[in-house]
């Protein structure tokens, strides 16, 4: 099976036993059956058929274990795990996010992953109302290299639910939502029986919806602007892209926390959440995310899968001078330094001591004398505390690759 976006195929065993139930779930993902002997098809990424009358093996051999042996809706949930990365691998250009993704009128709101928040209930609870489900799971985004806009993707994948529903919803809807789940087991459910975006449809992102679920609440469900501080932590922890240059994952993460509302949604019910999240005049005329033509990603190199440890023996040397490594990425928060280095391997959040320190760095001062600017700062805290803090902290960017002592630069 070809399926549109990925560059290899997936191979199903016995498609007549896998069809009925793989076919639902992928619902608004286009595709195309090739015979497995066509001798112009790509080795398969993945393949997936049954081992006896209970269990299905899927063997992946890029993914964390390569074969497992599942029962059949465990082994479509891997799949569908698979099948992300594939699309990510397909198009390496793209980042992702572990998040839903909804419309509302035409823009996406975003809701990044948080745990047992409930987003695909929730996803499920706004599809009852009329919202489409781009995503529950993962989002993959792209910039307009012409505009700047940063729009979401559809993967064309139905929502996944836990089974069973918990009680505490009403009973229309959970006989709304158990009338279109069509393939399940006891730990999970797919809700097949709704209109899915077809897969690679886009959508600008127009706000993003930080979950907070709280079962001791007794209040209804409030929604309150979020800091551009705890939105950048929000959005840099779910951004994955084992090939997305970091610095780009960090320019459009600062880009969409300054260009579109991020809120909190603090709720116990998830029909009282969905209702106030569908009536709200707070995300019904909402901007499109947009960078400036200066931050958009541009041609970054792909960013490598391991990078060899560059750890020293003993301690850093405060009498020499360090440099900072060309091509970092760095954006700034209320309170926080964001920096990404220059072979996108990762983004770090500097403490307030290692920010000093980055800025200092500007001024082409040794160890010892940055200690001493410390000093100046924190004229209570012991000069022993300080060396360390600084030799730490410089200890920290180098083996970043942020910076290096100017002698080997």
């Amino acid at each position: 099976m070809n399926f549109a976006g990925l560059d290899a195929p997936l191979r199903v065993v016995q498609p007549d036993v896998v069809r009925p139930l793989l076919d639902p779930v992928m619902g608004g993902w286009p595709f195309s059956a090739v015979p497995c002997d066509d001798p112009q098809a790509k080795p398969a990424f993945a393949t997936i058929g049954p081992l006896d009358a209970k269990k299905w093996r899927l063997e992946a051999p890029r993914a964390a274990k390569p074969v497992a042996d599942h029962n059949p809706v465990n082994a479509i949930c891997d799949l569908v795990v698979e099948m992300s990365w594939e699309r990510l691998r397909s198009s390496p250009d793209l980042l992702c996010l572990h998040a839903a993704a909804l419309t509302f009128n035409d823009r996406l709101v975003i809701f990044p992953n948080a745990r047992r928040a409930g987003k695909s209930l929730l996803s499920a609870t706004l599809a009852h109302a009329g919202h489409e489900v781009f995503s529950d799971d993962f989002v993959p985004l792209a910039v307009d290299p012409q505009s700047g806009v940063i729009s979401g993707m559809a993967n064309g994948i139905a929502p996944r639910l836990r089974m069973p529903l918990p009680d505490n919803i009403s009973a229309s809807l959970n006989r709304w939502i158990m009338d279109r789940i069509g393939v399940r087991n006891k730990q999970y459910g797919y809700l097949t029986g709704i209109d899915l975006p077809r897969s690679g449809t886009t959508a600008p992102v127009g706000a993003i919806v930080v979950l907070e679920g709280d079962p001791t609440m007794t209040e209804p469900a409030s929604l309150s602007p979020v800091s551009r501080e705890d939105a950048m932590a929000a959005l840099v922890t779910q951004n994955f892209g084992r090939q997305v240059h970091a610095g780009a994952i960090l320019r459009v993460t600062d880009a969409l926390t300054r260009t579109v509302p991020v809120l909190r949604l603090r709720y116990n019910s998830v029909e009282d959440a969905a209702a106030l999240l569908h009536e709200t005049p707070l995300l019904h005329y909402l901007p499109a995310a947009q960078m400036a033509e200066a931050d958009q990603p541009g041609t970054l190199p792909l960013a490598p899968l391991a990078l060899p440890d560059v750890r020293r023996d003993g301690p850093v040397d405060l009498a020499r001078k360090f440099n900072k490594l060309p091509d970092y990425t760095e954006c700034e928060s209320e309170t926080s330094l964001y920096l990404a280095d220059g072979d996108g391997f990762a983004i770090q959040r500097l403490n307030p001591v290692s920010a000093i320190i980055w800025t200092l760095l500007d001024e082409g001062l040794t160890g010892v004398e940055m200690v001493e600017v410390m000093q100046e700062l924190y004229s209570d805290i012991a000069v022993d505390r300080l060396r360390a803090d600084v030799a730490g902290a410089l200890e920290f960017l180098w083996q970043e690759r942020l910076i290096v002592p100017t002698s080997e630069r």
